[in-house]
């Protein structure tokens, strides 16, 4: 991009060392994304138990009861905007009176549709938080917005362009500013609070799960050894090629989600929309300014659209008036909408509705060569 004088605006290109979710320097990542649930060893519990002062049995004793009990999965994210792909937050705003099982219909179907990557249903100012990664946005809009974005329920829906992922469930993405990528970090009396507001994780599980997610080279985050004797490949090929993807390329980020739902916690989200006069050196300031927030779990810039910044923090474990005094604070900010997050159906393809027994089921669903615009005729 270096020969153009703006460095090109859009979205739906490949960057150079781009490579497929198959290809042999991803095998690190998809052996352990295939194996954790019943061999937690393919994460490095050497270095896992030096830094939590837990003995390596114990490790693996709770990493298989957290995941058993559906707290923890693992889920990986990709930089899609240089794969080929937009990626888009959208809102849905249902009309005031709509049913619960009107409400429950909308949720059911965004749970089902395997377009959608990531999705919330929220109570407040909107109803539905959703996200896709798409080739061509007319297949979102007519394929996965418009079936149900037609109904007569539907007041509004909105799109949020990607235009920085900074950050998700605590931990900084690629498009963190400076060097902040792959940092894990909570607000200073978040774990205090979570150890009081919920018995499904103690202070033991909690070290592990910030342990894990801590950012380190890729020798001390998997256990090359033990994919070696799961997989049948050469440690040092996985080592350097997992190595490259996410430490050097950051195309790929791994994280340990942990499943909120599970333990009565809910979110509060702010949608902020920026005065239009303002240029957008200084929207993405603020972005990084509220990102250098570690309450904020969630961090994430928009471009053309409604709104230019969303942020999120748990209800439970921070101070959400406060951090919402926060955002106010900022003279440039025009209005704040809020909801809050009380259920998720996905988390970067991975479904979460363990009830329907779909937990950890993994569709990366595609729109190539795929032309949803087109009214097939009824016969």
């Amino acid at each position: 991009m270096q020969k153009y004088f703006f460095a090109p605006r859009g979205i739906a290109f490949a960057e150079p060392g781009i490579v497929a979710l198959d290809n042999p320097k991803m095998s690190a990542l998809n052996i352990t994304k295939s194996s954790y649930q019943i061999r937690p060893e393919v994460f490095n519990l050497n270095w896992l138990s030096e830094a939590t002062k837990v003995k390596k049995e114990e490790l693996k004793k709770r990493l298989l009861r957290l995941y058993d009990e559906h707290l923890i999965i693992l889920v990986l994210n990709g930089s899609v905007q240089v794969e080929g792909f937009g990626l888009y937050y959208w809102i849905v705003k249902l009309r005031e009176g709509t049913s619960p099982k009107i409400k429950k219909e909308f949720g059911d179907w965004y749970q089902n549709k395997d377009e959608i990557c990531s999705s919330w249903e929220t109570e407040g100012d909107f109803d539905f938080f959703n996200g896709n990664h798409m080739r061509v946005l007319d297949n979102l809009i007519w394929n996965v917005i418009m079936p149900l974005g037609q109904r007569p329920e539907v007041e509004y829906v909105h799109l949020c362009p990607i235009r920085r992922d900074i950050r998700e469930d605590w931990l900084n993405m690629p498009d963190a500013p400076g060097g902040m990528y792959r940092q894990y970090s909570w607000g200073e009396e978040e774990e205090k609070n979570l150890l009081k507001c919920q018995d499904k994780l103690d202070a033991t599980d909690i070290k592990i799960i910030k342990a894990i997610n801590q950012k380190r080279p890729m020798k001390d985050y998997f256990d090359f050894k033990v994919l070696a004797e799961i997989s049948g490949l050469d440690p040092k090929d996985m080592e350097e090629g997992i190595k490259d993807l996410i430490e050097s390329k950051r195309i790929v980020v791994p994280l340990i989600y942990m499943n909120w739902q599970k333990m009565g916690l809910t979110h509060k989200m702010y949608l902020i929309k920026l005065s239009q006069i303002i240029p957008s050196w200084r929207k993405a300031e603020i972005a990084d300014e509220l990102a250098a927030i570690p309450e904020f779990n969630l961090v994430l810039e928009f471009t053309d659209s409604f709104y230019d910044i969303a942020v999120r923090a748990c209800n439970q474990t921070t101070n959400v008036e406060k951090l919402l005094e926060k955002i106010q604070s900022y003279t440039e900010v025009e209005t704040v909408k809020q909801s809050n997050m009380v259920k998720q159906y996905r988390r970067w393809v991975d479904r979460l509705d363990d009830h329907n027994g779909f937990w950890e089921e993994s569709i990366f669903t595609d729109d190539f060569l795929q032309d949803y615009t087109v009214r097939k005729e009824e016969k």
